[in-house]
């Protein structure tokens, strides 16, 4: 977290977002047109501590090399350290975190720990080879930081920081019948084996300019496919941040899902404007503590009842105590081929939050779907002197509402996402559980007039669960060892459709499944995974049963190649 010594508070530039929404400069990738919707401005962020050479690359919701499930093992890292007290009035819910933001957190804990700040230290020994790994990982950006320590002693980063490879990874997985994975990009398994091969890399010039990407090549017994997963150029101005690319974004504390953006769906393609990093505002302001705001634009797919429309969000977080973070998210789906623009007196009705579009005709721009979610985690350490159950506890829930049609304080049909998270579970140090519950509502993730909902290429953007639906979902994993890693999980889930179809059987399916995770070296890995699946109601059709298997295999391999 950073401090800043001057801030102005925000600025919504309507005018600025109206040209650029509407005029003919437009930014392209992959021939699809993306536009920014909301620009914040952040006048004179003047920080504290500027570095020479920091990647603001992001740390990859992407699950690289294994030990976790749905993104980087980095993530559940940061969230075992902060949840421990190792640092405070950490945000971590706006994901994905830029390299430096995820290095600045264990700068913090480092510190702590080696000017002996945090006196319980002696009894977390638990936590010596996480930080040990999250030190290994971060070593450039803490040394850049003025952090060192025998792990990084000779980490050095220049202005020009090249790694053409950073991660290759060769898998397969092995399907009984073609389904489409959840929290996997929206990627689809045809039945039998589905062989995968991917990598990626990074270039940082200074602190201004970062470029990420990551290529994919995968094949059935019928085709095979190549396509870029992510990628994106970022520019960064003292502590203001401009990203355009493709790129997968989970705004929210859930696990298994969110109310507003997961990596569900494929990879948004977007224009984003935000805080690089979490500032502080001045005055008596700055109680809310540390706030990160992030808002984008992104363009959907053409396969749907309006071609190419439009997304845009805003999340405003803050942490405001040291054992709290709050977040807000609006989000609203608009435009699209067949729908007339925006006129500049109407521009702010589109932003702003409108009731339903239900007497609306649908040639009417301001006809929009309206996403709203509003979220919480309180972090706990130390809870084993009340409850024996556990030595921290994280409790968060997520809540949202779509197109409400009257209530305007508390709105109608809400849906949301409730969620606990225990570290020292049952006394064992090395030994995690989460349980999590999830139910949407009959309309959100829907529209009347945007029928293909909130979707991009078929897959919700959102929680896969869609309308009307529900999760329940339990995980316990343990290290057994420094290299060694095991996960097991159970949940039981019923799934809606968002598009319009009334009446629609709803999926079901209860399964459980576990995952192994082994390091044969600090540079090699093994990821290996299997789920079952009891499934009623199969695609939507009713009476259509079957039993699912899914087996995975990932070979990840990384390397300190850097020119």
């Amino acid at each position: 977290m950073l401090r800043v010594k001057s801030c102005a508070f925000i600025v919504f530039l309507l005018i600025i977002n109206y040209f650029l929404l509407n005029s003919s400069l437009l930014l392209t990738i992959d021939h699809l047109p993306l536009t920014s919707s909301v620009l914040l401005t952040l006048d004179h962020l003047l920080l504290t501590s500027s570095l020479y050479a920091a990647d603001r690359t992001d740390v990859p919701l992407k699950n690289w090399g294994g030990f976790s499930i749905q993104r980087s093992w980095v993530y559940d890292a940061l969230e075992k350290i902060v949840l421990a007290g190792l640092a405070e009035r950490v945000v971590l819910n706006t994901k994905p975190l830029s390299r430096v933001e995820a290095a600045r957190v264990v700068a913090e804990a480092v510190r702590r720990i080696r000017d002996d700040q945090y006196g319980d230290y002696n009894h977390r020994g638990y936590l010596e080879e996480t930080v040990y790994h999250l030190v290994e990982e971060f070593g450039p950006e803490l040394a850049e930081m003025g952090v060192r320590t025998p792990l990084n002693r000779e980490a050095r980063r220049g202005f020009l920081s090249f790694r053409p490879v950073e991660h290759t990874q060769f898998g397969i997985g092995l399907s009984s019948r073609s389904r489409r994975l959840i929290n996997d990009f929206g990627q689809f398994d045809e039945k039998g084996g589905n062989p995968s091969a991917a990598f990626d890399g990074r270039v940082q010039l200074g602190d201004y300019l970062s470029f990420y990407y990551e290529p994919q090549v995968s094949w059935d017994a019928e085709s095979y496919e190549a396509k870029l997963m992510s990628g994106y150029t970022k520019f960064t101005f003292r502590n203001i941040e401009l990203m355009a690319g493709r790129e997968s974004v989970w705004w929210g504390p859930g696990y298994r899902g969110s109310m507003s953006f997961s990596n569900n769906a494929f990879p948004l393609d977007q224009v984003r404007v935000g805080s690089a990093e979490p500032f502080r505002l001045p005055w008596y302001f700055k109680l809310l503590g540390p706030i990160k705001i992030s808002t984008f634009v992104a363009q959907l797919d053409e396969h749907r009842d309006f071609p190419n429309a439009k997304v845009s969000g805003l999340r405003i977080a803050l942490a405001p105590r040291p054992r709290l973070e709050i977040g807000f998210n609006r989000i609203f789906q608009f435009g699209g081929d067949g729908k007339p623009s925006v006129k500049p007196a109407k521009f702010i009705d589109l932003f702003f939050f409108r009731r339903g579009c239900d007497e609306e005709t649908p040639d009417n721009p301001l006809c929009i779907n309206n996403v709203l979610s509003i979220d919480a985690t309180v972090r706990l350490p130390d809870v084993n002197r009340y409850i024996p159950l556990a030595r921290d506890m994280a409790l968060y829930f997520d809540f949202g509402w779509d197109d409400t049609q009257g209530g305007d304080i508390i709105p109608q049909k809400p849906g949301g996402i409730a969620g606990i998270f225990l570290t020292g579970f049952l006394g064992d140090p090395q030994m995690d559980f989460r349980f999590e519950y999830a139910r949407t509502s009959n309309i959100q993730f829907n529209h009347v007039v945007y029928t293909s909902g909130f979707t991009n290429r078929g897959a919700v953007l959102s929680h896969f669960i869609g309308t009307d639906g529900r999760d329940i979902y339990a995980r316990v994993s343990r290290w057994m060892n420094r290299d060694l890693h095991l996960g097991l999980q159970a949940s039981h889930s019923q799934i809606g459709r968002v598009t319009s179809s009334v009446g629609a059987p709803k999926e079901q399916r209860t399964g459980f499944g576990f995952d192994v995770s082994y390091r044969f070296s600090n540079q090699s890995s093994l990821f290996l995974g299997y789920e079952f699946a009891k499934v009623k109601d199969r695609d939507f059709v009713l009476g259509k049963s079957a039993n699912d298997h899914l087996f995975q295999l990932e070979f990840s391999r990384s390397f300190d190649f850097e020119w």
